[in-house]
C-alpha cells in the first residue's frame, strides 16, 4: 500500500525565520563542539600533564553521540521532534558545563560522553526537523544552508579554540556553548510548533527498544577499546584486546537478531535496508567521516608541533580549507534543489578526498606554510562536495515515513566513522611516537615528558636544537601516518559511491514563498513522495 504524501505545515515567512534561526544555532553548538578542541589538544594535556588520553577527549563525544544518534530518530518518531530535541540541548549543555569546570583528565573525558549523548541528537534532528518543514524539492537548499553552517563552525572551531587558548583558557572551548545553547532553547520553545504524537506517556515508553539500544552502545564501546588501545598501552595479541573484538562481533549479531526477532518498534528498523542504496550510501557516509575527522582533529596538532604555531594561529591556517568547504557545501545544495542529481559530487568528492590526503602525507618540515594550506585545501574541497550530498542521497532513496531514522542512521554512520577515524588516528600517533623516540638518544624520563605535554616542547628544547629536530621529526612521522590512514577509507568509499542508484524526485513548476511553505500547490504537486513512485536513474 502507497504512503500518504507528506504535507509541510503552513507557515508565515517570520516564523520559518525564527524556526531555522534556532534550528542553526543547535546544530552550531554540535557542530563547533567536534572541533573546537582540536586547536586546544596540546594544552589540555599539558594541563593534566596526559597527552596518552588525549585522543579519548575526541572519542568519548564522538563514541555518545554515535551510540545514540539512531536512537534519537525513533524517539522523535514516539515522542515528537520537538521535546526530543530540547532535551538533547539539555543534555548537551550540562556535559558542556562538565567539561568547562574539570579538575582531571577523567572528569573532561566524563562531561564529553555526557555531552556527546546529547549531541548525537542535534544534527540528525535538525536535518529531520527541516525535512517536516519543507518539501523535497528545497530540502537541498536548506540543508545545504545548514551545511554551511556546519562548515562556519569548522571554520570558527579551531580559531576560536586557539584564541580561547592562547588568550583566556581552554575551558571557553566548552563555557562558550551555555549561551548559545540557552539562545536556541528559546527559539525552539516559543517558535517550533510540530504536532505531537498520540498516546500516554507510558504506552510511548513501552515502545522505546531499551534493549537494542543498551545491545548497540555496548558493541560501539566493546569495538572502540581496542581500537584506541591496541598497539600502545594493549598488544594487539593481548587477552583483553581479542576479548573485546569477540565482544564486539557477538554484540553485533545479537543487536541485528534483536532487532529483526525481539524488537516490536526496532531502534534501526531492518525494514529500510530493502530500499536499494541505503546500505552503500551508509558505508560509504562511515568511510567519509572517518577520513574527515581524523584529518580535521589531527590538522591544527600538525601546525602547532611541526610548524611552531600557536592554537590561534593553527586555526587560522585552516580555514582556507573551510571556506571552500562551505562553499561547496552551500553550492551542492543548490544543484541538488535544482536538478535532482546527487552522485555526480560523490565522484568529484571522493577523488578529491584522496589526492588532499596524499599531498598531505608527503608534508615535511620544510614544506612551506602556502603549501601546506594548499594541500589542505585539496582535502575541502572533496569534503565539500560530500558533507551535504550524502543526506540529500538516502532522504531520496526512502518514503518520508522513513525519513527520521534514515537521516539519523546516515549520521550515526559518520559519526562512528569519525570515532574510528580518530581513534585509529591517535593510535597511530601515540605508537610512532614511542618507536621513533625510544630509538632515538633521549632518555625515557625525556620521552614521556614529550608524549605527555607536546606543547612545551619548544620551551624545553629552547637551548637543544638537536634534541627539538629528532622530537619534531617523531611527531611529522606520526601525523603523516594520519594522514596515510585517511587515503584507504576514501578509496573503498569512491568504489562505493560508484555503484549507487540515484533517486530523483520530480520538479514542480508551482511557485514558492521563501520558506516553501505557504503555497498548497506544491505540496498537492510535490512528486515520488510515495515509495512506489521513485524513479531509478542508473
Amino acid at each position: 500500500m502507497s504512503e500518504p504524501q507528506h504535507k509541510p505545515p503552513q507557515l508565515s515567512r517570520l516564523s520559518f525565520a525564527l524556526i531555522f534561526v534556532g534550528l542553526a544555532l543547535a546544530l552550531l553548538l554540535a557542530a563547533i563542539d567536534q572541533v573546537i578542541v582540536s586547536s586546544a589538544i596540546p594544552s589540555i594535556g599539558n594541563s593534566f600533564q596526559d597527552f596518552e588520553r588525549v585522543p579519548w577527549i575526541g572519542t568519548a563525544y564522538l563514541l555518545t553521540s554515535s551510540a545514540m544518534a539512531p536512537t534519537y530518530g525513533k524517539l522523535s518518531d514516539i515522542f515528537g521532534r520537538k521535546s526530543v530535541f530540547l532535551v538533547a540541548i539539555v543534555i548537551f549543555e550540562i556535559g558542556s558545563l562538565i567539561c568547562g569546570v574539570a579538575t582531571s583528565m577523567d572528569m573532561l573525558i566524563a562531561g564529553r560522553a555526557i555531552a556527546g549523548i546529547g549531541g548525537g541528537g542535534l544534527i540528525g534532528l535538525v536535518l529531520i526537523i527541516i525535512s517536516d518543514l519543507v518539501s523535497f524539492q528545497d530540502r537541498g537548499k536548506y540543508q545545504g544552508i545548514i551545511g554551511a553552517v556546519f562548515g562556519l563552525a569548522s571554520i570558527i572551531g579551531p580559531f576560536v579554540g586557539g584564541l580561547f587558548t592562547d588568550k583566556i583558557s581552554w575551558r571557553w572551548c566548552f563555557f562558550i556553548n551555555l549561551p548559545f545553547g540557552a539562545l536556541a532553547i528559546l527559539a525552539i520553545v516559543f517558535f517550533l510548533h510540530l504536532p505531537t504524537p498520540e498516546g500516554s506517556i507510558t504506552a510511548k515508553l513501552q515502545r522505546i527498544d531499551y534493549l537494542g539500544s543498551l545491545v548497540l552502545i555496548s558493541a560501539v564501546i566493546c569495538l572502540l577499546l581496542p581500537v584506541q588501545y591496541g598497539g600502545g598501552d594493549w598488544a594487539w595479541n593481548a587477552p583483553q584486546t581479542i576479548a573485546l573484538f569477540v565482544a564486539a562481533a557477538v554484540l553485533t549479531g545479537l543487536f541485528i537478531f534483536i532487532e529483526f526477532r525481539v524488537a516490536k518498534e526496532p531502534v534501526i528498523p531492518p525494514s529500510i535496508f530493502r530500499h536499494h542504496s541505503v546500505g552503500l550510501i551508509l558505508a560509504f557516509t562511515f568511510l567519509f567521516g572517518a577520513a574527515f575527522l581524523a584529518i580535521v582533529y589531527y590538522l591544527p596538532t600538525y601546525f602547532q608541533i611541526i610548524d611552531g604555531a600557536t592554537a590561534t594561529q593553527s586555526g587560522v591556517y585552516t580555514i582556507p580549507m573551510v571556506v571552500v568547504f562551505i562553499i561547496l557545501n552551500i553550492g551542492s545544495g543548490i544543484v541538488v534543489s535544482r536538478s535532482g542529481h546527487y552522485r555526480i559530487f560523490f565522484w568529484i568528492g571522493f577523488p578529491f578526498m584522496i589526492g588532499g590526503s596524499a599531498l598531505l602525507y608527503v608534508l615535511n618540515e620544510q614544506s612551506l606554510l602556502s603549501t601546506q594550506m594548499l594541500f589542505s585545501l585539496a582535502f575541502g574541497i572533496g569534503s565539500g562536495c560530500i558533507i551535504q550530498s550524502k543526506t540529500i542521497a538516502i532522504q531520496a532513496s526512502v518514503p518520508h515515513s522513513e525519513i527520521a531514522v534514515a537521516t539519523t542512521l546516515t549520521n550515526f554512520a559518520q559519526t562512528l566513522g569519525g570515532v574510528l577515524g580518530i581513534a585509529i588516528g591517535g593510535a597511530f600517533l601515540n605508537n610512532t611516537l614511542q618507536s621513533t623516540l625510544q630509538a632515538s638518544s633521549l632518555s625515557p624520563e625525556v620521552i614521556t615528558m614529550i608524549i605527555r605535554s607536546p606543547a612545551s616542547i619548544r620551551s624545553v628544547f629552547a637551548n637543544d636544537p638537536s634534541a627539538l629536530a629528532t622530537t619534531v621529526s617523531a611527531f611529522l612521522v606520526g601525523i603523516r601516518s594520519i594522514f596515510l590512514s585517511t587515503i584507504p577509507y576514501t578509496v573503498v568509499g569512491w568504489f562505493a559511491s560508484l555503484i549507487i542508484r540515484e533517486f530523483r524526485k520530480g520538479q514542480t513548476a508551482a511557485p514558492k514563498s521563501v520558506s516553501g511553505l505557504d503555497d498548497a500547490a506544491t505540496n498537492k504537486h510535490e512528486l515520488n513522495e510515495i515509495v512506489s513512485d521513485r524513479e531509478p536513474h542508473n
